[in-house]
């Protein structure tokens, strides 16, 4: 197998990865920003409620989990972005390889916008939840 087909097998490798990644990390961080955002209402309304849970301990122990979930969620936004401009580079580098005239398929621009503003949802979420602990 000459050299130049395994670079452009491991560049369609990289490639059809890196995409089927992409979808589903989107979708996943969609629905768990979802469901923090839904578990705040369900989580305010079942305080307000019953005012005798106020004080109860098991609701620290939801805005905590919560918080610490959300810390996990920003961590795993920084190492897909890192996965991301890695991917990038890789390709980059098997393009000079093949010395093909092209770019890599990789939107890193896009891709950094769209986690950042990921991360921002997660830190707005994050801190609904942190406020939570202080009213009472």
């Amino acid at each position: 197998m000459p050299a130049n087909e395994l670079l452009f097998r491991e560049y369609t490798e990289i490639n059809a990865h890196l995409r089927a990644n992409i979808t589903q990390f989107v979708n996943w961080f969609s629905f768990f920003l979802t469901f923090s955002f839904a578990s705040v209402a369900a989580f305010l309304a079942a305080v307000t409620a019953r005012a005798d849970a106020r004080g109860f301990p098991l609701t620290y122990g939801v805005q905590i989990v919560f918080l610490l979930m959300h810390v996990l969620a920003f961590v795993s936004i920084l190492t897909f972005r890192r996965y991301i401009v890695a991917s990038h580079c890789r390709l980059e580098a098997i393009i000079r390889q093949i010395a093909e005239p092209g770019d890599s398929p990789v939107p890193v621009r896009f891709s950094k916008w769209m986690t950042d503003l990921m991360a921002a949802g997660f830190v707005l979420s994050y801190f609904t939840w942190f406020s939570l602990l202080f009213l009472r």
